[in-house]
């Protein structure tokens, strides 16, 4: 028989090229084709191509070398190669060289096809590169690509990141032959420009849906808020993947409905369904705003029991629930037992010792980040500034503040500065903190006012507290917590007919007062409490108990305090008004039913008033128990009759 031919050594080492799974195995497989001096045949340069320019772990710039270099640089398919992978980089001078490769094909006679243009438009896309779009828009209708769905999808995908919807629908709306991804397109474009409504109305006439519909919709409502709208649309899906229960679950503890998250997790449980990292980052956030400690305890345990990575991301979420529901020890076991630390995980433990009263550890921690290398971002910063304010290190504050910048290149945001005002505000320094505010690059958000408005209160500035109160009502009219704090500082200030004033206006344009509402968690159920409330199966115990607690604690000389109190009533009506707060329920509940001994941990909506403060000093006191109460502004750490914030609060 006659031997058989031998394989040319080019076709060979084209035939490894296909097997390679790794840029450096390319690379060493096409030296030794340069080393041999072998022929290039244009197969040769597709998966070498390929591979650099569209995988994660490609070299864009080697997949450029090679094009120019290339034998046969006429072939179109190579070209949009390189430029559908430039197309995925997010940077302005990739779309420049984008645009160099479309203008090279054309100098070589070789005209771009629908491909070339879709790979163009995702560039621009990318970059929110509106004027180059446009002008590729009008080359695309001048050589008749317009009628391509490839093309018309990606002009969709365009103008709607671009924020130009309306341009978008006029694309959408003038063509005939729409696919799925059309309709998905579109209706992204509605939701991520805030036009819900039109992105459901949209969605509600789609003929034909995939799953990229169901939970493009899904993520695009919860993106927005419109929580109720993506039950809906959940409940509506005919099959539901693990993104849409991760979609769902993370809208829920995002929009601050961690209860329903918890819910929906259970449900899902029921389903024999696995969670992974991104379902237990947003059940542990759920777990820190209810302060749910058994529940976290939980996550953690199942974590390690099915041997889930823990990422950096799920670090620094179980670091911030533990520091949430007041377990600052626990949290810094979890950063200590955490190997590959980076800037997240250092910077939820800044976050949880500052706001813990641990602020000069949380500084210390903040300077060992930066002494192994690792800089700081934009969060760190408001976590150590967190950590001036807690303490009223003015100055340390200022250094912090002016060191973003000067060291690490960072511009202060809205955020920082927020900071700096309630540094000042906590430490009394009214006008130099509104005198801060004036000097501020940007315009003060209302946020930035209403901090100055509730130092206003702390340190009873009726002049100050009256003018920015008012300005805050005005720009902000539906804002319940601007009427309550201005009526409070009238009230302190003995001024009861302009808090009756505020009281009147509150209740000309329906503004309701968010009642005081503290949570408790017991066996893994969260119990929740209004002030006077009366719904709790163990009410009647509740409310006797705490009439015990008083008693004893006026022993240790408790006066009730009632100047906060804004009702025209006698002083025996305030005592029974104030005397009954939520954190004080929940207190009473946790007393009766936990172990002697235990820890009491409450999770409070609202600042908690200096009389609770005062009781719960007391009661930690005379029941020798530790108390934690997380208000809206602070941790407070009961025991032994003192409090964590030093009466800095």
């Amino acid at each position: 028989m006659p031997a058989a031919a031998a394989v040319p050594p080019s076709i060979a080492f084209t035939s490894l090229l296909y097997k390679c799974k790794a840029i450096q195995q390319f690379k060493q497989t096409h030296t030794q084709l340069i080393i041999r001096a072998l022929n290039h045949p244009p197969k040769s340069f597709r998966p070498i191509i390929s591979f650099a320019s569209l995988n994660p772990h490609g070299d864009i710039n080697y997949a450029l070398l090679l094009l120019f270099q290339s034998s046969t640089p006429a072939q179109i398919f190579l070209f949009n190669t390189v430029i559908r992978g430039l197309s995925r980089l997010s940077r302005s001078h990739y779309l420049s060289t984008s645009l160099h490769l479309f203008y090279r094909l054309i100098d070589l006679n070789v005209a771009p096809n629908n491909f070339t243009f879709t790979f163009l438009f995702q560039g621009c896309a990318s970059c929110a590169h509106f004027d180059l779009g446009t002008q590729l828009h009008g080359m695309v209708v001048k050589n008749s690509f317009a009628y391509d769905v490839f093309v018309k999808n990606s002009l969709i995908q365009f103008y709607s990141v671009c924020g130009r919807v309306r341009d978008a629908r006029w694309v959408f709306d003038e063509s005939d032959d729409l696919d799925v991804v059309s309709w998905n397109s579109m209706i992204n474009g509605h939701v991520r420009n805030g036009e819900i409504l039109e992105g459901l109305k949209l969605f509600d006439k789609m003929p034909q849906r995939n799953d990229v519909s169901w939970n493009s919709i899904l993520g695009g409502l919860v993106r927005f808020g419109s929580v109720d709208d993506a039950c809906r649309v959940f409940n509506q899906m005919p099959k539901r993947s693990l993104v849409s229960w991760v979609v769902l679950i993370s809208g829920f503890a995002q929009n601050g409905r961690p209860k329903e998250a918890l819910a929906l997790f259970r449900e899902m449980q029921s389903l024999d369904l696995e969670p992974n990292s991104a379902i237990l980052v947003s059940l542990l956030s759920a777990c820190a705003q209810l302060g749910a400690l058994d529940y976290g305890n939980w996550v953690y345990s199942y974590i390690q029991k099915k041997c889930i990575k823990l990422d950096s991301i799920l670090c620094a979420a179980l670091i911030d629930m533990y520091a949430k529901c007041g377990s600052i020890d626990l949290a810094m076991q979890v950063f200590h037992s955490y190997g590959d630390k980076d800037v997240s995980a250092y910077t939820s433990a800044i976050f949880g010792l500052a706001m813990n009263g641990h602020s000069i550890e949380a500084f210390q921690l903040f300077e060992n980040m930066k002494s192994k290398g690792i800089s700081p971002d934009s969060i760190s910063y408001i976590a150590v500034l967190s950590a001036c304010s807690h303490l009223g290190w003015v100055e340390k504050g200022f250094y912090y503040f002016h060191s973003m910048f000067d060291v690490h290149g960072i511009k202060p945001e809205l955020d920082h500065y927020a900071c700096m005002v309630d540094l000042l505000g906590r430490a009394g320094l009214l006008e130099e903190a509104e005198n801060f505010i004036a000097s501020m690059p940007m315009k003060p958000d209302n946020v930035i006012w209403g901090t100055l408005l509730g130092a206003c209160r702390v340190h009873r500035n009726a002049e100050m507290g009256q003018r920015i109160g008012n300005m805050l009502i005005e720009s902000d009219q539906n804002h319940d917590g601007r009427y309550i704090l201005l009526s409070n500082i009238y009230v302190e200030t003995l001024k009861g007919e302009n808090a009756e004033e505020v009281r009147k206006t509150m209740r000309k344009r329906k503004i309701k007062r968010a009642p005081g509402c503290s949570l408790i968690e017991l066996d893994g159920v969260v119990h929740e409490f209004l002030a006077g409330d009366r719904s709790h199966e163990k009410t009647q115990e509740i409310y006797q108990f705490w009439e015990e607690i008083v008693k004893k604690i006026k022993n240790y000389g408790y006066n009730v305090e009632t100047r906060s109190v804004m009702f025209d009533i006698e002083e025996e009506e305030k005592e029974t008004v104030i005397g009954y707060h939520s954190e004080k329920l929940a207190l009473a509940f946790g007393l009766i039913c936990t172990k002697p001994g235990s820890v009491i941990r409450i999770v409070k909506n609202i600042r908690i008033c200096s009389d609770c403060h005062s009781a719960m000093k007391l009661v930690s006191k005379v029941f020798k128990r530790k108390i934690s109460i997380r208000d809206r502004k602070h941790y407070h750490h009961f025991e032994d009759g003192s409090c964590s914030c030093l009466e800095y609060w």
